[in-house]
């Protein structure tokens, strides 16, 4: 749900802030006030086309921050593919400089566009006359029927698009496979490879155990001087008494008195310890350095297979596991290449056994649209004549193709007829921008219980209409609103009359300047600005007595839609 949005030097807005509440949110104001700029300060903070007119005149760049509350889970999904850090709460920003260029933050962390894109797609929809253009992409159409009936094909688009998956790969293997002119050329070449990293016999492991034995040999002598003179230090007689000797003579003077202090016997016995730990070290650094001897024919064997295994690594790979990782692919491109007619053949035959799978699939699949389309239908018309459509036909097309798509082989096409005795057609050669809107609405109504976006917006969704069809146009909205938050641009008094809370825009002229600014009407208010939608800026008491009738009217409505939601 949208909490709150700051913007500064958006258009006419210079900076603003402004808090949005739960249900029917409505904003009215007088033409030109800057209602619609409060919706395009939404659509860019979320990703939507920016022109640097929207840059506040004489200003160098534009910043809008927009606050959400979570409602709908599956956005973590898409936090996490970004690597955003959860929170119960959304804060996103955007800020462009007059050059086009472009900062997106989302909870603190720097994003693209085509992310944020991703984002919004789960936060919030804009319907107006230019966002509604969705509606007119035919190939949306099957996406709202399958909305409609999605608990009963998911199984079956998941089955499909995993052997749609398969389809294409083995179509891909045939084609790259068919498109080797000089196979036999390319074969030879990965032959000599295969064999060239065969004979080089390289083992995993191996050039760490080559490098570690280099440095080995490499430093033999010192590491031999070294060892015989500790050797010495700790067993040979130095001055004397060796290191060992005198530990023992120690021991011997400690057990003598240790029965008289218990102390002594601690210590004696953590001497003794020692000893015996030394004498051991003793021995093996006497063994050790009996093995370490300088062997210059050796050290030049391990250099020079040292050398061996870098050059390999130049030519196949960065380390010998990658150069056998690729010595296994070129055995099986080999393969592919030697056997490609068979291959070719046997990937053929899997592409049928796919393809009749698939075609089951999507036979079923459009048993299940056909049956679906018929009860959308009418539930859309049942939408439509309520908020004045009555004579509108709607028709759901289900076409079976024998052309494969993503989602089976249906086509799907919302046709209409605005008036009786026409023929159907596609929406965007019957309708106009208001009628469109109406018919997503209509929609809307119907994926109430099943839309998972929080907040829709309504952009002037009731232009060409009036009286009684705007009341019921509203009434829909508000049913929408019980179980979404909706913002709304309204002229319509029987619209804004339904309102949870309403805002009223407003702007003004200082120094030469355009201010945009908005506030929240209490009750009063708000009946003051219904009767001016009534009868224009004149408020007389006839005006403010229907305006108040009118808002008594829409709370009782009100309360029967919700009671009719739940």
């Amino acid at each position: 749900m949208l909490v709150e949005l700051n913007i500064k030097n958006f258009a006419l807005i210079q900076e603003l802030s402004v808090e949005f509440g739960t249900g029917f949110n409505i904003l009215s104001g007088e033409t030109g006030a800057g209602k619609s700029i409060l919706i395009d300060t939404i659509d860019y903070v979320l990703g939507g086309k920016f022109s640097k007119d929207q840059i506040r005149y004489g200003e160098n760049k534009t910043i809008v921050e927009a606050l959400f509350s979570i409602e709908n889970e599956d956005i973590y999904d898409v936090l996490d593919e970004f690597s955003i850090e959860r929170d119960d709460m959304l804060v996103i920003s955007r800020e462009t400089t007059i050059n086009g260029k472009s900062i997106i933050k989302v909870n603190g962390r720097s994003i693209v566009l085509s992310q944020l894109k991703k984002i919004r797609e789960k936060l919030l929809d804009i319907h107006g006359q230019h966002q509604n253009q969705n509606l007119l992409n035919r190939g949306t159409h099957i996406l709202y029927l399958d909305e409609f009936c999605i608990e009963k094909i998911k199984d079956l688009l998941n089955d499909f698009e995993e052997l749609r998956s398969k389809y294409l790969e083995n179509q891909e293997k045939i084609n790259s496979l068919k498109g080797n002119e000089d196979r036999e050329k390319l074969a030879d070449y990965i032959k000599f490879q295969i064999e060239d990293i065969e004979k080089a016999n390289l083992k995993i492991g191996e050039e760490e155990d080559l490098k570690e034995e280099f440095n080995l040999l490499s430093n033999a002598e010192k590491i031999s001087n070294s060892l015989v003179k500790s050797y010495s230090y700790l067993n040979s007689s130095n001055e004397g008494i060796s290191v060992l000797e005198g530990l023992s003579k120690v021991i011997s003077e400690l057990s003598h008195v240790e029965e008289h202090f218990e102390k002594i016997k601690e210590k004696k016995n953590q001497i003794e310890e020692a000893y015996y730990n030394i004498e051991e070290v003793t021995r093996e650094i006497r063994d050790i350095g009996s093995e370490i001897h300088y062997d210059e024919e050796a050290l030049a064997k391990i250099n020079e297979r040292i050398y061996t295994i870098a050059i390999y690594k130049k030519k196949y790979g960065n380390s010998i596991e990658e150069i056998l990782d690729n010595l296994k692919d070129l055995k099986e491109r080999y393969n592919e290449l030697v056997n490609s007619e068979e291959i070719i053949n046997k990937l053929k035959e899997e592409l049928k056994v796919l393809e009749e799978k698939m075609k089951k699939i999507g036979e079923k699949l459009h048993h299940i649209r056909t049956e679906a389309s018929e009860i959308l239908e009418e539930k859309i018309k049942r939408e439509l004549s309520y908020v004045g459509l009555e004579k509108a036909i709607i028709k759901i097309d289900v076409e079976l193709s024998e052309n494969m798509n993503t989602r089976g082989y249906d086509e799907v096409q919302f046709l209409v007829s605005a008036n009786p005795g026409e023929p159907l057609k596609p929406l965007e050669k019957v309708l106009s921008g208001g009628e469109l809107s109406r018919i997503m609405l209509a929609l809307k109504c119907v994926f109430v219980d099943k839309d998972k976006i929080p907040t829709l917006i309504f952009d002037e969704i009731d232009t060409g209409i009036s009286g009684a069809i705007g009341k019921r146009v509203g009434e829909k909205m508000y049913e929408v609103s019980v179980k979404h938050q909706v913002l709304c641009i309204t002229h319509l008094p029987q619209i804004a009359a339904l309102s949870d809370n309403h805002y009223f825009v407003s702007k003004k002229v200082e120094d030469n300047k355009t201010f945009t600014g908005i506030r929240v009407l209490n009750r009063e208010d708000k009946i003051k600005e219904i009767a001016k939608m009534v009868g224009g800026d004149e408020i007389s008491e006839v005006t403010i007595e229907n305006a108040e009738e009118m808002v008594k009217f829409a709370e009782i409505k009100k309360e029967e839609i919700k009671k009719d939601s739940f």
